[in-house]
């Protein structure tokens, strides 16, 4: 008969204990992740939109209660990652304070998961250290054009030209950083919307080969909360033609 009360009584506490964990409480498309909400974007739901733009970029917008951020990912990335400078990611991140409260814009916390590589986390790049990086390597590359027209002096010609043309796209890049990457600050009435570029480097300890389609997850934590982006590129049922980058 004691057996029994126990049993009931533990069948009772589990039941609470379900109930406590998947009550009213929870809202739709919102978990936790290491104890901070996760709002994650889902297809279909009221507060997430995606535009398929004619140029090609797709942007994904969540909502979240005074929040409204929007992801632009061109659907040629991986193509154009492995031939930009520093082999670098990119999106473009918009973001708007609807509210009368502020709250920090914080792009170096952002991160991408590579889903279909062991769940490989690449992190955010900071602009001027990507700034810095592209002028060692391009120090680096001087160094070994003058190691070379030492050993063959008739390279000049050649040497010269592809170190003039590496110089060309190195101040392009400096300028392009400089104007166009996000950095932090404060969204309030008098600045309710900041846009710009975001960089997540590709060059880490993962050695692997993107793949031909991936799967994404890009993650924005914000004002207590984490705002999660799930995307494939290419998108499904799409077959891009690599344009050249207009901007």
């Amino acid at each position: 008969m004691h057996f029994r009360k126990s049993a009931f009584r533990a069948s009772c506490l589990a039941l609470v204990f379900l109930a406590a964990i998947s009550g009213p409480g929870a809202a739709r498309g919102k978990k936790k992740l290491s104890g901070t909400p996760v709002v994650r974007w889902t297809e279909g739901s009221p507060d997430s939109q995606l535009v398929k733009g004619s140029d090609g970029i797709y942007r994904y917008t969540l909502s979240y209660e005074t929040i409204a951020a929007t992801v632009a990912i061109d659907n040629q990335e991986i193509e154009k990652t492995r031939r930009t400078l520093e082999h670098v990611f990119r999106v473009v991140l918009t973001v708007r304070n609807h509210g009368t409260l502020p709250f920090d814009v914080e792009p170096q916390k952002m991160t991408l998961e590579l889903a279909d590589h062991f769940h490989v986390l690449l992190r955010s790049e900071d602009p001027d250290e990507l700034a810095a990086q592209i002028q060692d390597d391009s120090d680096e590359l001087v160094h070994q054009s003058e190691r070379e027209l030492k050993k063959y002096p008739e390279r000049r010609a050649v040497v010269e030209a592809r170190l003039r043309e590496h110089e060309k796209l190195v101040a392009q890049w400096e300028e392009y950083l400089s104007a166009k990457t996000l950095r932090g600050m404060t969204l309030d009435p008098g600045q309710a919307e900041v846009s710009g570029l975001v960089f997540f480097p590709t060059r880490t300890q993962w050695k692997g080969e993107w793949k031909k389609e991936e799967h994404l997850v890009l993650r924005l934590p914000i004002a207590n909360v984490v705002l999660e982006f799930p995307f494939t590129l290419p998108p499904p049922g799409e077959v891009p033609q690599l344009r050249q980058r207009t901007d």
